[in-house]
């Protein structure tokens, strides 16, 4: 008993920490595309953003599932006394992986032009042979991380992950900014006369700047597995006892086993970066197949605002001006769109993380009515933070694009990705609510099926919607997801799917929101500091809403840190059931 108790405050403060450290990095990768995109521009972003998702798909595959596993058996070696065996997993982990990022370099590295074709945006091809090393570096970090979860030790992963965003973030707006303030020429041959000055061409300025960009990402992901590394050293050193212990398994048997743990998280974490593949892989071809579907955006490919007029002079071929508009439509959906799409549900993300361990231990002691509990309460949560926040960033799109990007030619993107919100946050806390159950192949399905459906409205909405039919696709795709998801945790959990509790009073409530934003937005004048009030009025409309309608129950409140006083204090005023 006294074990237990032990070990709750430390994995709340592990979570914590982790939770923390998290919330840092997607500050510090928002103040980190927002200047550079305003650096590079949209067709810049574009080139960034294809070398950087198939990165993260390389690193997902790679990598995903290993640290969960390590973790997992680094924990249970310590726990039978074998520090001997915790030591001996961590060093079959570090040599897989090892091998696994150097082939993943060498990959990225000798087909970077193919797979840059393969998207339909050639330029990107500078950008993936310098982010290639990334894939070995992050490789490495994630041995040492999850040998230091395994031991309950969650200061060196929060560390490293910072520092990798805050270099990210400073090396790659320098090299970005350094390049775009040289002329280029056009070609890699030319990079002294590029570098001297002497030539120009802004085509090229802007896909060395994306590369510059994405150098930045190379070096923070290197300092990160450097920094794991001492780290690691001098725990070692001042732990003479990691040697102690018997030898259970050859080490044959431990990667065996570790294999075996890591494949369905590495499957289920690859499956969930299924929609930015599709959107990269289909994106630029579908629409090139239309070039009508251009006339759309015609505001962006204007003399003065990018450089297609001086390319036609140039004698650009029609072809490659279609492609180089395709690019750039892709680069402000990524860069822009997605970037403001992905901020709100890093919160859902740690909801998905924290409620794993708290239902996997109510199911092991037989309590299915607390299971049942956290299970109902977590879904109405992540709809109470996501209804808001899909409602408010469609209707102030515009606003809060030009405030931090200083144009809003995303605007009718945003607005209807950000309806999207809602799904992918009900999938993100139904995944990791079936994993707790045990049923860690379902959500990999109903990705799978969810994908397919995205890959259909990709393939026909995009000729004749243009960008705008990219999410439509994530909305559909994930909408379908979720409602898989929720089948499967009533067949499993044996909840009571309340569509008033869960899905109509904070829908209500954030169309309440939605009503007033849209006045104020007619009302008062435009500009940074308005869009903020608004923001701000939005927040306490929602609430006062939420709280009118009994959107929000004690079981929810009782659930945050200090929440029996939280919630005690609401019932004495009446705002609490």
């Amino acid at each position: 008993m006294a074990e237990q108790t032990k070990k709750g405050p430390n994995f709340i403060k592990g979570a914590l920490i982790l939770a923390i450290a998290n919330f840092i990095v997607k500050i510090i990768g928002a103040m980190f595309k927002i200047p550079l995109f305003r650096l590079i521009g949209d067709d810049g972003s574009g080139y960034f953003n294809v070398a950087y998702q198939i990165y993260t798909f390389m690193f997902i595959v790679a990598t995903a599932g290993f640290p969960t596993a390590i973790s997992k058996m680094v924990s249970e070696s310590i726990a039978h006394g074998s520090e001997t065996d915790a030591n001996r997993v961590f060093k079959a982990a570090f040599r897989f992986l090892a091998v696994v990022g150097l082939l993943g370099t060498a990959a990225m590295l000798i087909f970077s032009d193919g797979l840059a074709r393969l998207v339909g945006i050639d330029d990107a091809a500078t950008g993936i042979a310098i982010i290639a090393p990334s894939v070995l570096f992050v490789s490495l970090a994630s041995a040492y991380r999850g040998y230091f979860q395994g031991r309950q030790n969650m200061y060196p992963t929060a560390l490293s992950e910072v520092v990798e965003s805050v270099v990210k973030m400073a090396a790659g707006l320098v090299a970005a900014g350094l390049v775009m303030n040289l002329a280029v020429d056009g070609s890699i041959g030319k990079m002294i006369d590029f570098a001297a000055g002497k030539v120009s061409s802004p085509h090229l300025q802007t896909v060395f700047a994306s590369g510059g960009a994405i150098f930045g990402v190379t070096l923070g992901t290197l300092l990160s597995a450097s920094i794991l590394s001492v780290i690691y050293i001098v725990h070692k050193r001042r732990n003479k006892k990691l040697l102690s212990g018997k030898i259970s398994s050859p080490d044959r048997a431990i990667l065996k086993q570790l294999i075996m743990i890591a494949i369905p998280i590495t499957v289920g974490a690859s499956v969930s970066s299924l929609t930015t593949l599709i959107d990269m892989a289909t994106i630029s071809h579908r629409l090139v197949i239309n070039p009508e579907v251009f006339d759309k955006y015609s505001y962006m490919f204007a003399e003065g605002t990018q450089f297609f007029a001086k390319a036609s002079a140039e004698g650009w071929s029609g072809a490659a001006l279609l492609e180089q508009k395709a690019a750039t439509l892709y680069g402000m959906y990524t860069g822009k769109a997605l970037t403001m799409f992905n901020l709100p549900l890093t919160l859902i993300v740690a909801l998905g993380t924290s409620v794993v361990p708290a239902i996997s231990a109510a199911v092991a002691k037989s309590e299915r009515r607390e299971a049942k509990t956290i299970t109902e309460s977590t879904i109405r949560i992540a709809m109470l933070f996501a209804a808001p926040c899909a409602i408010g960033m469609a209707t102030l799109s515009d606003g809060i694009l030009n405030l931090l990007f200083g144009d809003g030619n995303a605007a009718s993107v945003l607005s209807v990705l950000s309806i999207a919100i809602i799904p992918v946050a009900i999938v993100q806390v139904t995944n990791s609510i079936l994993q707790a159950y045990g049923r860690v192949y379902k959500p990999v399905i109903h990705m799978i099926i969810g994908g397919l459906v995205k890959v259909a409205v990709n393939f026909f909405c995009i000729p004749y919607l243009g960008i705008d039919g990219a999410p439509v696709g994530t909305g559909v795709c994930y909408l379908i997801i979720a409602v898989l998801n929720i089948i499967s945790i009533i067949k499993t959990a044996g909840i009571e799917f309340k569509w008033g509790s869960f899905c109509i009073k904070p829908l209500v409530s954030a169309l309440i929101m939605g009503a007033a934003a849209y006045l104020m937005i007619k009302a008062l004048p435009t500009g940074g500091i308005w869009c903020i009030i608004e923001i701000g009025l939005c927040v306490l409309i929602y609430a006062a809403s939420a709280l009118a309608v009994r959107a929000v129950r004690k079981e929810d409140v009782v659930m945050l840190p200090k929440g029996e006083k939280i919630a005690k204090l609401m019932q004495k005023y009446k705002l609490l059931k």
